[in-house]
């Protein structure tokens, strides 16, 4: 669905008043209709130049997996300008929370060693249409459930910031009272390290939140396992981060996948707790997910309780995150399009 500036000026010029977009929104992200002939209160030959022009969702479900305790979903969805695939996740949790992963690019260009969606390479970035949708077609899902969207991730395929203007205005529409009315803070935007990116967000105003993927505490072992520290080193990265801190005065989560005899040696644990050590940040230890193609292994259980006990000790807070979705390749990394 179109955001209230589109929609305003498609309206006007078709010789409708704006207040119709008002309308049109109303309908679709707050009551849930799924065609134009049910909203009774447009004119009709608006609902027909909408319904032969404007499709209201931008993508459409090809494939659903369920995971077997159902407390994920996962859709195959197809853009419909050009048949590309992409996957967003619905994540149900105990505390009440509904929340969408959505994604922002077909593909990804960031080719990370340990994720399924480096591996099908970039093919164009999702319009802030494409992104929202997602939202939108899981939010019109649970509310025959009477379950409302209570949180949005920016996890799925691809690298927010190298689609910032599509991704921000997304943000924009899932945030707008007129839209989905999502709050700011309940928005998570994950980027792999693009600086430019972290500084224009710095400054964009929005109290979103911003999770860093970081997965090593040196240079060296970044760089060889994610390919977007040979651009944006660690010192840069971490230049970027306090000045990000320091303006906005918000945490700043750092994403650490555990992989075995990769990055979990407690070695590592120290040189974590002292790269962060004073910031105002956050650690979530990841175990690592299973992906066609990779033979990485988990961290055990025992090696990333040892990591978190570590970090406490340079008073970094930690938690080991729970992966939802493991069974139908849905949790963080395994998203690949339907295929690798």
């Amino acid at each position: 669905m179109k955001d209230f500036s589109e929609l305003k000026a498609i309206f006007e010029a078709q010789g409708h008043p704006s207040f119709r977009a008002n309308q049109l929104l109303h309908d679709v992200c707050q009551r849930g209709v799924a065609d134009y002939k049910d909203m009774s209160n447009l004119p009709v030959t608006l609902r027909d130049y909408l319904n032969e022009n404007l499709p209201i969702l931008s993508i459409e479900e090809k494939q659903s997996s369920v995971a077997v305790d159902g407390s994920v979903r996962k859709v195959l969805f197809r853009c419909k300008k050009d048949g590309k695939k992409i996957e967003a996740v619905l994540m149900r949790f105990k505390d009440g929370r509904r929340t969408v992963c959505v994604s922002s690019q077909v593909g990804c260009a960031m080719g990370c060693s340990f994720c399924a969606t480096g591996k099908m390479g970039f093919k164009r970035n999702l319009t802030y249409e494409e992104i929202s949708d997602q939202v939108l077609y899981f939010a019109s899902d649970i509310r025959s459930y009477g379950e409302t969207i209570s949180n949005v991730v920016f996890m799925g395929m691809g690298e927010p910031f190298n689609n910032y203007d599509n991704v921000m205005r997304a943000v924009r529409f899932l945030n707008d009272a007129r839209g989905l009315n999502i709050g700011a803070r309940n928005i998570t935007l994950s980027t792999s390290g693009v600086v430019p990116g972290i500084l224009k967000l710095m400054d964009d105003g929005l109290q979103v939140n911003l999770a860093i993927s970081l997965h090593a505490p040196n240079q060296e072992l970044r760089e060889s396992m994610m390919p977007v520290a040979k651009k944006y080193g660690l010192d840069e990265l971490m230049d970027a981060v306090t000045k990000y801190t320091n303006k906005t005065h918000r945490r700043v989560s750092y994403e650490y996948v555990m992989i075995a005899g990769v990055n979990d040696d407690l070695s590592l644990a120290h040189q974590l707790g002292n790269l962060i050590e004073g910031q105002l940040c956050h650690v979530n230890l990841i175990p690592y997910n299973l992906t066609d193609g990779n033979k990485f292994k988990r961290s055990l259980n025992r090696k990333m309780d040892d990591f978190v006990k570590i970090l406490e000790t340079y008073r970094v807070p930690t938690t080991i995150r729970v992966s939802l979705g493991q069974d139908i390749d849905a949790a963080c990394g395994q998203l690949a399009g339907g295929k690798v």
